[in-house]
Order: C-alpha cells, then sequence, then structure tokens
C-alpha cells in the first residue's frame, strides 16, 4: 500500500461528500459537536467550488488511489491565522499516518502562503484529533465555554 496526501481535485467530490457525511456524523459523539456543526457550513454538493477556491485549502490522503481522510483549512477566517476548520479519516484507515501527514502537508502549505500560525478546531472529549494537532506542534490556546440561556 502506497501512502498519499495531495490537493484534492474535482473527481475526489464523491468521495469528499460521503467523508464529510460520517465526520458530521461522529460530531454527535462529542460535547460542542452540535454546535460546531452549525457554525461549520455542510458543503455537500459544493465540493468542486470549495476545491477551486483560494479561500480554501482541501487536502485528501488515502493509500494506493482511495482517499481515506481529507482537511480543510480556511483562509482569512475572523482571527487571521488560517484555521483548520476539519480533518477527519475514516474509522479503519485510523492510526496509519494519514491525519499526521494531512496536518504536516497542510502546515507546509500554510508557510508557503506567508502564514506565521496556524489555528484548528477540537471538540472537547476528542482525544484523537487532539493528539494529532500536538504531535504537529499545535497546542490549545482558547477554551470557549457557552450555555444556551433561553427560558
Amino acid at each position: 500500500m502506497n501512502a498519499f496526501v495531495r490537493r484534492a481535485q474535482r473527481d475526489d467530490t464523491p468521495t469528499l461528500r460521503l467523508l464529510e457525511t460520517e465526520a458530521r456524523d461522529q460530531l454527535t459523539k462529542f460535547r460542542g459537536g452540535d454546535r460546531l456543526g452549525l457554525e461549520v457550513p455542510i458543503v455537500g454538493d459544493h465540493w468542486a467550488e470549495r476545491i477551486n477556491s483560494n479561500e480554501w485549502l482541501v487536502l485528501v490522503a488515502g493509500f494506493d488511489a482511495e482517499a481515506l481522510g481529507y482537511l480543510c483549512v480556511k483562509f482569512a477566517p475572523p482571527t487571521g491565522a488560517p484555521l483548520i476548520e476539519v480533518v477527519y479519516v475514516t474509522d479503519g484507515a485510523r492510526q496509519l499516518g494519514l491525519g499526521d501527514g494531512l496536518v504536516t502537508a497542510a502546515i507546509a502549505e500554510c508557510r508557503k502562503r506567508g502564514a506565521t500560525e496556524i489555528d484548528a478546531y477540537a471538540l472537547p472529549g476528542d482525544r484523537e484529533t487532539k493528539n494529532l494537532f500536538e504531535r504537529s506542534g499545535l497546542t490549545a490556546r482558547l477554551l470557549i465555554a457557552s450555555k444556551n440561556i433561553e427560558e
């Protein structure tokens, strides 16, 4: 098996739709996942536009010709630093280095574009994602606590 990490291409859109659905289904396992699901819009049928946008970097990773994970970086978010909005590797392909490859490639691309920092989302209790980011040198700098106060 030959591992790869590369920029997503138009041909990847069906796979990206499936991986996005899997990733969003897993949000419910973690505190704050429902809220993050509302704040990070579903790409759905618009992957081709995202892939071709200068505002986004979309990477895919997998083995041989099969993409088993993806990562999306948004450039120019409110903080100014590029933001990894999502990194996801399908359950059966975890612990094989694909997530590390995606984050490493994202950091390299952000450096090429002149960024000096990078931010990323990780939900409370999502130890796998937190560990992935920490292996790449990303550490927590902010925790946002919230409570619904509707009556």
